[in-house]
C-alpha cells in the first residue's frame, strides 16, 4: 500500500497524540489493579505497588499500540480511524514504533522488579495483546474469541493485583471479591459488544470478521440487551445484600436513563456505570473510614454526581428524546424482532 494511503494532512499536538494513543482507556483499564488494594481492606499500598501499577499501565499501552500497528491497513480506509492511527502516517509511524517497543520493554522490566509471578502474568498479558491483533492468529477475528479476550485481558490485570497482595493463596476469596469481579467482567463484555455494534457498518466495509459481524446487528443488540438486564439485576441484588443503599439508588437512576434519554443516545447510558462502581467500593469500605474520611466520601459522591451531570450536558442525552434512530434499534424494537 502506498504512503499516500496512510498520509493525513494535519499535525498532531501533544494532547492529540496522547488522545490518539488512547491513554485514557489505558488509565481506566489499569484502575483494575486497585481491586487487590480494596480487597486487602485498603492496606499495603507501597512503592512496589506503584511499580506494579506503572507496569500494568505500560502493558495496556502496548496492547492498544500493537492493535493500531496491525490495524493500520484497515484503518487507512476510514477517515476517522486513519486520522487517529499513528501508523497510518509516515510522519508519526516512527514515534508509534518507539512507543510500541518502549511500552513492551517497560512492562516486562517493571514486572520483573515486583516479583516472578507478576512478571509471568505480564508476559501472558503482552502475548495475549499480540495474538489478539497479529496475523495469522488474530483472535479478534475468530468467533467469540474477541469476547473471551476481554475476560482474559481484565482477569490478568486483576490476577496481578490479587497475587501481589495474597500470593497464590486462592482461599483468600470472599463474597464481596467474587461479586465485584462478576460485575466488572460483565461490564467489560457489554462494553466490547457495544463498541462492535457501534462500529458495525465501518467494520463491515473493512471485512472485519469479529463476533458481532457474524451474529448480525439485530441478534447482537438483543444479546447486549439481555446482558444489561442481567447485569443491572445482579448488581442491584448484590448491593441490596450488602446494604449498599447509596449505590442501589445510583443503579436505579442509571437504569431510568433508558426511559428519559433519546434512543439515539442509548450507547452513552452504560458510561455512567463506572461512576456507581467506584461509589460501590467506597461505600462498602466506609466502616473502615475515620470521620474525616467519611466527609471525603460524601464529597466524592457529590463529585461523581457533578461528573454525571457534565456528561449528560456534553452528550445531549435528553435532546430530541422522541426521535427514533435508523441504525440502532430501541429495546422495544429489538424484542419485537
Amino acid at each position: 500500500m502506498s504512503n499516500s494511503n496512510y498520509h493525513f494532512s494535519h499535525d498532531r499536538s501533544t494532547i492529540q497524540l496522547l488522545n490518539d494513543l488512547r491513554l485514557s482507556y489505558a488509565v481506566v483499564s489499569t484502575g483494575l489493579i486497585l481491586l487487590g488494594f480494596f480487597w486487602n481492606n485498603l492496606t499495603g499500598f507501597d512503592w512496589q505497588y506503584l511499580v506494579l501499577i506503572v507496569g500494568i499501565f505500560s502493558a495496556n499501552v502496548f496492547m492498544f499500540v500493537v492493535n493500531d500497528f496491525y490495524d493500520a491497513p484497515h484503518d487507512s480506509k476510514d477517515p476517522v480511524k486513519r486520522a487517529r492511527n499513528l501508523f497510518c502516517s509516515p510522519d508519526t509511524r516512527k514515534i508509534g514504533k518507539v512507543i510500541l517497543y518502549a511500552s513492551l520493554c517497560l512492562s516486562l522490566f517493571l514486572g520483573a522488579i515486583v516479583s516472578l509471578p507478576v512478571l509471568l502474568i505480564i508476559v501472558l498479558f503482552d502475548l495475549l495483546a499480540f495474538f489478539y491483533s497479529a496475523p495469522p492468529v488474530k483472535l479478534r477475528n475468530r468467533l467469540y474469541w474477541d469476547w473471551i479476550f476481554v475476560f482474559l485481558w481484565k482477569t490478568l490485570i486483576i490476577a496481578a493485583s490479587y497475587v501481589y497482595f495474597f500470593g497464590m493463596d486462592l482461599s483468600a476469596g470472599n463474597s464481596f471479591m467474587y461479586g465485584t469481579l462478576t460485575i466488572i467482567l460483565l461490564l467489560s463484555l457489554i462494553s466490547q459488544l457495544d463498541n462492535q455494534i457501534r462500529d458495525f457498518k465501518v467494520d463491515k466495509t473493512n471485512d472485519t470478521n469479529h463476533s458481532v459481524q457474524r451474529l448480525g446487528h439485530e441478534r447482537s443488540s438483543l444479546l447486549k440487551f439481555i446482558l444489561l438486564i442481567f447485569f443491572f439485576a445482579f448488581s442491584f441484588m448484590f448491593c441490596y445484600l450488602l446494604d449498599l443503599y447509596i449505590t442501589m439508588i445510583l443503579i436505579l437512576v442509571n437504569i431510568s436513563l433508558y426511559y428519559f434519554v433519546n434512543p439515539n443516545k442509548y450507547s452513552h447510558v452504560p458510561e455512567f456505570i463506572s461512576i456507581w462502581i467506584v461509589v460501590l467500593f467506597l461505600e462498602y469500605f466506609t466502616t473502615f473510614f475515620t470521620h474525616r474520611q467519611q466527609l471525603l466520601f460524601s464529597a466524592w459522591i457529590i463529585v461523581m454526581v457533578c461528573i454525571a451531570v457534565i456528561h449528560v450536558k456534553r452528550t445531549n442525552l435528553f435532546k430530541d428524546r422522541t426521535r427514533l434512530i435508523d441504525n440502532y434499534p430501541s429495546f422495544n424494537e429489538i424484542l419485537k424482532k
